[in-house]
């Protein structure tokens, strides 16, 4: 009896240090399908389901991205449940959550939980942001090492292939290391160590407009969720009756277990280049070749400037990844000197500028320049119009033979009337010199006389 009695005294303090471990999950589990290990073979196959584990990234306290109204946390969980509950419409798979609310749990808990349950997967879900706020896509990423990266890569082949068809740009599947030379992601690496291949899942970038349309509801969110458990199904091979789907023949694509780390390229592209194939000097138009490559991982954007670099457009997307030659074309604003220069991108966002070329200033008028033009043109006009007077010729119904015969008459007249007025004078003016004249030499005279009577 007092063995006994030790016994349950001991299992009594140890048992709830345990359950604060695990109470998250409590919800989530009943207690007869705690782990793998105690579910029972498939009745037709005699196999046990597969097992996977869902992680929505953050919780609690840590919010994960913030942006405007959308908060990380928030959105993973929604995606996650959206998954599991379409998951578990396919045979032979048994879903799990890490969480289930708004836990907060450390990363090395959340792989602890897979591993409890015997995980052969684990999914983690997240939202992206970039410091810049420039950056746009949907990426996997994966761990560097051996037979995880190979699986890892296999399942992301497969969630990028529908993400791209959902419409999202591919960032693509990429490895990330620390300066321990070890996965970067702690998901990853937690999850490595237990034997556990695990795929990051960034479906998109909050605060970027092109991605905006994919996320900025909780129906695609939703959707997103949905994506996610056709990717597991497709990549497990999994059937369902109740969705009408059979995913057995599906093949997955082929990755060969690396006999060395899979480093992320940390390398500039090998080389960028523009060439100029045509300017139109009438609108501003400049048509640019671009050859650009990456042997490692590829382009991913290019950004183009008018001004020597001060300024670039935004990132825009590489028209075919397996290509490295394309044009496009360039609008330049009117009188200034181009100088066009190309940055070419590469998968890790590094990137190589291009040669600078430099061409004549193009001196063209621009749409709204044209626009400002005409309309100050009728505003001119219509200012004119309303100081010019208007004569009314509605009462006038002579004949303009009539008018023309008149005019002359009438200027006759007047011009008489001027000359004798002139003549008038004229006569006057003589008359007044005669008298005057006529008046000096009788003067003149009496004085003569006086003088010889005298």
């Amino acid at each position: 009896m007092l063995c006994i009695l030790i016994i349950c005294l001991l299992f009594f303090f140890m048992k709830e240090p345990y359950m604060q471990n695990f109470n998250v999950y409590a919800q989530e589990l009943p207690a007869e399908s705690a782990a793998a290990d105690e579910q029972e073979p498939d009745m037709e196959t005699g196999q046990k389901p597969i097992v996977v584990v869902i992680d929505p990234g953050h919780g609690g306290e840590n919010l994960g991205g913030e942006f405007q109204d959308y908060t990380e946390k928030e959105m993973t969980i929604t995606v996650a449940r959206a998954m599991k509950e379409e998951l578990e419409k396919y045979e032979g798979i048994a879903v799990y959550l890490t969480r289930t609310g708004d836990e907060e749990l450390s990363l090395d808990e959340r792989c602890a939980y897979a591993e409890s349950v015997n995980a052969d997967f684990m999914f983690c879900l997240h939202f992206n942001l970039s410091e810049h706020h420039t950056l746009f896509g949907a990426e996997c990423w994966v761990s560097a090492f051996g037979e995880n990266y190979s699986k890892g890569y296999s399942f992301a082949s497969v969630e990028m292939e529908l993400l791209q068809g959902l419409g999202l740009y591919s960032r693509g599947i990429k490895t990330r290391l620390n300066d321990a030379g070890i996965d970067y992601y702690g998901i990853i690496r937690h999850s490595t160590e237990r034997g556990i291949p695990c795929v990051l899942i960034e479906h998109c970038h909050l605060d970027q407009e092109n991605d905006q349309p994919f996320y900025d509801h909780d129906e695609k969110l939703i959707e997103f969720g949905k994506l996610d458990a056709t990717a597991v199904a497709k990549y497990f091979n999994l059937r369902s009756e109740e969705l009408g789907t059979d995913y057995s023949d599906y093949r997955n694509v082929s990755v060969d277990v690396p006999a060395h780390v899979v480093a992320p390229d940390e390398t500039e592209p090998d080389v960028c280049m523009i060439e100029i194939i045509d300017q139109n000097v009438q609108n501003g138009e400049v048509t640019v070749q671009v050859s650009a490559a990456d042997y490692d991982s590829g382009m991913l954007y290019y950004t183009y400037s008018y001004d020597n670099g001060e300024t670039f457009s935004e990132l825009q997307k590489w028209p075919d990844k397996s290509q490295d030659t394309f044009r496009f074309t360039m609008q330049v604003p009117p009188r200034i000197l181009p100088r066009i220069i190309v940055n070419g991108y590469n998968g890790y966002d590094l990137y190589t500028a291009s040669n600078m070329i430099t061409l004549p200033s193009m001196d063209y008028k621009t749409e709204e320049e044209i626009a400002t033009e005409l309309a100050r043109k009728e505003a001119q006009e219509s200012v004119s119009q309303s100081v010019t007077p208007k004569k009314d010729y509605t009462e006038i119904t002579y004949d303009k033979n009539e008018t023309k015969k008149a005019a002359p008459e009438q200027m006759s007249f007047t011009y008489f009337l001027a000359v004798c007025g002139v003549c008038a004078l004229l006569v006057l003016s003589m008359v007044v010199s005669m008298v005057f004249i006529l008046g000096g030499r009788r003067k003149r005279r009496r004085r003569r006389h006086r003088k010889r009577k005298d």
